[in-house]
C-alpha cells in the first residue's frame, strides 16, 4: 500500500512540476517590458545592462543552486526558487528607476537559477522511478519547454486585455501570479534517486566537469551549444519590442503578437522529437543553425508584416533546437548530477550575455537597428559554422559507429 501511494504521489509530480514551470514564466509584463522600462526612464543601452545583471545573477547563482538540488533534493531547492519568485514579481510594484528595477532583475534572477535544472531534473527522476520507457523519458524535455513557452502565450493575451486598462493592471496581475508556483512546490514529492555523497564537492564538480567534456564529442559540442547557440534566437527577444515600436506598432497589439510568436515556439517544442525522427538530426541541426542568420536578416528588409514572419523564425528555430539539445544532454549525464549539469549549460549561455549583451544595446543605440540586425546575422552564421556544423558532423560519425557495432 505504502508503494502505491508513493507511485501516486510520484505520478503527481509530472502535472504538478509542469504547472509550476508554467506559472514560474507567466511574466505577463514581458511582453511590454521594453516600454515598461523605458516609462522608468532608461535608455536601450540600460534595458540590456538591466538583462546582463539578470543574466549575472543568475551566472552566480546557477552552478551552486544545481548542485545544491543534486545534494538536497529537487523539492527543496524548487519551494526556495518559488518564494523568490513570489517576493521578485512583488517588488515589481514597487520598482522605480534603474536600482528599483535592478531589485526586481536580482530576486528573478535568484529565482531563476534555483528552479533552472531543479524543474527538469524532477520530471527526468520521477519518470525513471516509475520505469517509464526512454521514450516517455525524452518527451518531459518538450513537455516542460512546450508548457513554458504556451505561458508566455497566454501571458501576452493577458498582457494585452490588461493594457485596455493600463500598464498599472499589468504590473499588479505579476505580482500576484507570481505566488502560484510556491502552492505548487508545495505539493512535490522528492523521487527516490542517488544524491551526489555531501563530503568532497571539489571532487564532485571535478567529476562532473570530466564527464561533460571528456564523455563524447557529441556531449562536449550539445553542450556549448547550449551555451552559445542559445544567444542567437536570445537577441531577438529584446530587439524585437524595440522593432515593433520603430515601426509604430500600437502597445495595445504587443501582447497578441508575443503571444502568437511564443505558441510558434511552444508548438515546434512540444513536435521537436517527432521533427528530428522525420527529418533527422542533420537536417535539424541546419535548420536552427540557420534559420536566425535568415531572421535578423529579413526583420532589417522587410517591413511590418514580414517582419513578423522572420521573428516567427527566431522562435521556431528556439523551440525546436533547445528542446534537442536539452535532450541530447540529459539523456547523457547520469540523475546523480542531472540538475549541476543543465544549471552549468546555464551557467555558460548567461556568462556569454553578460560579456556580450550591453555590447549589443551599446551597438544598437550608437548605430541603429539596422546595422545591429546584419551584425548579428553575421556572428550567428560563424556560430553554425565554429559550433553546428562540428556537432552536425560528431553526431553522424557516432551514428556510423553504432551502426557499424
Amino acid at each position: 500500500m505504502d508503494r502505491q501511494v508513493e507511485r501516486r504521489q510520484l505520478e503527481r509530480n509530472l502535472p504538478n512540476t509542469l504547472a509550476l514551470s508554467f506559472f514560474q514564466v507567466f511574466l505577463v509584463i514581458m511582453p511590454i517590458a521594453v516600454p515598461f522600462f523605458q516609462s522608468k526612464g532608461l535608455d536601450m543601452q540600460e534595458v540590456f545592462l538591466l538583462q546582463a545583471l539578470f543574466a549575472t545573477v543568475v551566472l552566480v547563482t546557477e552552478v551552486p543552486s544545481g548542485y545544491l538540488a543534486d545534494l538536497l533534493g529537487r523539492k527543496w531547492t524548487l519551494l526556495v526558487g518559488s518564494v523568490a519568485s513570489g517576493v521578485g514579481n512583488s517588488l515589481l510594484v514597487f520598482a522605480d528607476g534603474f536600482w528599483g528595477l535592478a531589485l526586481f532583475e536580482i530576486a528573478l534572477g535568484v529565482a531563476h537559477s534555483l528552479v533552472s535544472g531543479a524543474d527538469i531534473a524532477m520530471l527526468y527522476d520521477s519518470e525513471a522511478s516509475l520505469g517509464r520507457p526512454e521514450g516517455e523519458q525524452r518527451q518531459v524535455v518538450g513537455r516542460l519547454y512546450s508548457m513554458r513557452t504556451f505561458s508566455e502565450a497566454a501571458a501576452g493575451v493577458v498582457c494585452s486585455v490588461l493594457m485596455l486598462g493600463s500598464m498599472e493592471w499589468v504590473v499588479y496581475a505579476q505580482a500576484m501570479v507570481g505566488w502560484l508556483p510556491l502552492l505548487l512546490a508545495l505539493r512535490l514529492v522528492e523521487p527516490p534517486v542517488a544524491r551526489l555523497e555531501q563530503a568532497g564537492h571539489l571532487r564532485n564538480m571535478g567529476l562532473i566537469w570530466r564527464h561533460l567534456l571528456t564523455h563524447s564529442t557529441v556531449l562536449r559540442l550539445t553542450f556549448l551549444a547550449l551555451a552559445i547557440w542559445s544567444l542567437t534566437t536570445f537577441y531577438a527577444v529584446w530587439l524585437i519590442q524595440e522593432l515593433w515600436q520603430q515601426q509604430g506598432v500600437g502597445l495595445e497589439w504587443f501582447g497578441y503578437l508575443w503571444a502568437a510568436l511564443t505558441a510558434v515556439a511552444a508548438l515546434s517544442g512540444r513536435w521537436a522529437h517527432v521533427a528530428e525522427a522525420r527529418l533527422g538530426t542533420s537536417t535539424v541541426l541546419v535548420l536552427v543553425g540557420l534559420l536566425p542568420v535568415f531572421g535578423y536578416i529579413a526583420l532589417d528588409v522587410f517591413g511590418t508584416a514580414g517582419a513578423f514572419l522572420a521573428s516567427a523564425s527566431f522562435f521556431l528555430a528556439r523551440g525546436v533546437g533547445l528542446v534537442v539539445f536539452q535532450d541530447a544532454l540529459n539523456r547523457r549525464v547520469p540523475g546523480t548530477f542531472r540538475a549541476t549539469a543543465n544549471s552549468l549549460a546555464s551557467f555558460g549561455f548567461r556568462g556569454a550575455f553578460v560579456v556580450t549583451g550591453p555590447l549589443v544595446g551599446w551597438v544598437l543605440d550608437l548605430w541603429g537597428m539596422s546595422t545591429t540586425l546584419w551584425l548579428l546575422a553575421g556572428a550567428t552564421l560563424a556560430i553554425f559554422v565554429g559550433l553546428i556544423v562540428p556537432l552536425l558532423l560528431a553526431a553522424r560519425t557516432q551514428r556510423v559507429a553504432v551502426e557499424a557495432v
